[in-house]
Parts: C-alpha cells; structure tokens; sequence
C-alpha cells in the first residue's frame, strides 16, 4: 500500500528521523507541504530530527536552512549530519584502515574539508604521493578540470563565480573527470575516507536560476569508483549504523527516549535511507514520487527492483507518495 503522505500514518510513531534531499528539500526549493507536515508532528509533541549525508556541519546546515525559512524548534527539533560523525572520529585520532592503522596525511579529492580537519592530527597535503589516505571532498570541479574534458561541457552547472568573473567551482552529472585521480591512488594503494555516501544529489544553481535543479555527483559517487578498483573505503553517513548511533546518542542525551518500534527513517534513497533504516533496526519509510527514487522510477525502475539490489523484501518498506502530499 502507497499512503498519500506521511500524516496518514504518524499516529504509530513517536521519533521521526528526515533525510534532507529529495524528502523535504527539492535542490532549490520546499516539496509543496512538507514544512507544513513537519510543523504538525513537532506541534503534536512528536520528536523530529533530520539525518543528513552531508559534510557540513550541523550548525552550517542549520544556518543555511534557517536563511530558506526552515526553523529549528518549529519545523524539527534537531539536526545531525554525517560531517559531524566524521568530525568526532577526527578529533579522536579514530581513523583508522587496515593496511594503515596510524594516518596522519590525507589528500583531497573534490573541495577541501577544513572545518572538519581544523585542530586534528591530520594534515592536508599537495602531492597524492606524501598522503597515507585520500579524502573524498564534495566532487566539485575547477576551471582547469573542465578544460581538461570539454567533452562533457553541457554537464557543468556553475557553483562559484570568481571576482573577477570567471567561474572556479563546478557541479558536475559526470564523475568521467574523476577517473584519472582515483586510478592514481588506487595504484598508490591510498585507502579512502569519505563522510558522504549518497551517489547524487538534486541541486539547484543559483548562478543559472532559470535552468532546472539536475542531479549532480556527489562524494558516494568517488567512493564507489575506489570500491569498484578494490580500494578500502571507509565511510560515515547512512547506510551505516554510525550516524544512527551517533544520533540516538544526542537525543537520549537530550532527554528523548529512542523506542525502535515507535522510530521510522524518511528518506527518497533505498540504497541509503532506508537500508540505513534497516541496518539500525527502525521502520524505513521510502517517498516514492520525490527525490531519487522517483527519479529511478522515471528510468524504468520499480521499488520492488530497487529493493531487490539492496537485498531488501519491499515488504520490509512502507511507502509514502511524499512527505506533504503531491
């Protein structure tokens, strides 16, 4: 059974956990309702708390949402990210691969991490050569890269403009201009670290407001090509149980008793909301008409066979058009 939108069947849960992307932000704007259905759970006494597989930090997202017009207190009462998990583990010295159990030099691939990094015993490098792991940054591109490969120039979608002008960040829909760094590493035998699983991501670019939020690569995306070459990867944010213990460690300390079977997990991505969901023993609730599992649907895929890639019984689900109701 598909409910029309997630107020059909809140009465059977006390905590509600959000993903962020493709549930209740759409790249560039609110899903029509969805502020308005959080705003009645938190009203209602509910717990709401958005999950995120972002390497900003909590604060940072908080800000940023905050300026769209989404309040903490009134829209949700708390907020945790995967950048905050790998944050704690940094500030512990807790990284840690298998053939490099004491890292110290890392190398980044994509935008830089500092915030992060900041007052840890890890240091950045220039040279991939001096690095003991490699650091998937959010899979930005530079003006040099899309020179590089102008081949996929209808992919870029603009992120920063410099003073001057000129353009220097760049969304990309193509991780082709990875493949040269990943393969250097891979041969270097570098480990990776990477604090964002999610392959995609809907964004809208304010540089080109008239143009469509586009699904753009996203860290999961390297990640995955190093899997793929028999790199170890080492990863914060859902699926793994890491973020979900982390945040119900916040909110026990915070007073909020976490009942497992009153708890559910909303997200638009099977292979990482809801088998997240499931790998830390909560009701997974997959939106189906919003976010990348609509935009599966859209290529000919089903829930059933999304489910089925992910070893999951779809039966294991339930299923919501969207959060607000399309």
């Amino acid at each position: 059974m598909i409910y029309n939108n997630l107020k059909e069947i809140a009465d059977g849960f006390d905590l509600f956990l959000f993903d962020a992307y493709g549930v209740f932000w759409e790249g560039n704007k609110f899903y029509a309702g969805s502020l308005e259905t959080m705003q009645t759970l938190v009203a209602s006494g509910k717990t709401v708390a958005v999950i995120s597989n972002s390497t900003q930090m909590a604060d940072d997202l908080i800000g940023g949402y905050g300026k769209r017009g989404m309040v903490q207190g009134r829209d949700y009462n708390y907020l945790m990210s995967s950048g905050d998990v790998l944050r704690q583990h940094l500030m512990q010295a807790d990284i840690s691969f298998v053939k490099c159990r004491n890292p110290h030099n890392y190398y980044v691939i994509g935008k830089p991490h500092r915030k992060a990094f900041a007052g840890t015993p890890y240091t950045e490098v220039a040279a991939m050569e001096e690095a003991d792991f490699i650091y998937c940054g959010v899979p930005f591109l530079y003006d040099e890269d899309v020179a590089a490969y102008p081949q996929y120039k209808d992919m870029y979608w603009p992120v920063k403009n410099l003073e001057s002008g000129g353009c220097k960040v760049w969304d990309t829909e193509n991780a082709a201009p990875f493949v040269v760094r990943v393969e250097k590493a891979v041969e270097l035998g570098l480990p990776v670290l990477n604090a964002n699983p999610d392959f995609t991501a809907k964004e809208g670019h304010p540089l080109v407001p008239e143009a469509e939020a586009a699904f753009v690569v996203r860290n999961g995306t390297v990640a995955e090509m190093f899997r793929k070459r028999g790199a170890e990867v080492l990863e914060y944010g859902k699926p793994h149980t890491n973020i979900y213990d982390y945040a119900f460690k916040i909110l026990e300390q915070n007073g909020i008793a976490v009942n497992k079977t009153r708890t559910c997990m909303i997200g638009d991505t099977v292979r990482t909301d809801i088998k997240g969901a499931i790998n830390a023993g909560i009701i997974p609730i997959l939106c189906v008409e919003t976010g990348v599992t609509a935009e599966e649907i859209s290529k000919g895929k089903t829930v059933k066979s999304l489910c089925f890639e992910q070893n999951i019984d779809v039966q294991q689900i339930m299923q919501i058009k969207s959060v607000g109701g399309l």
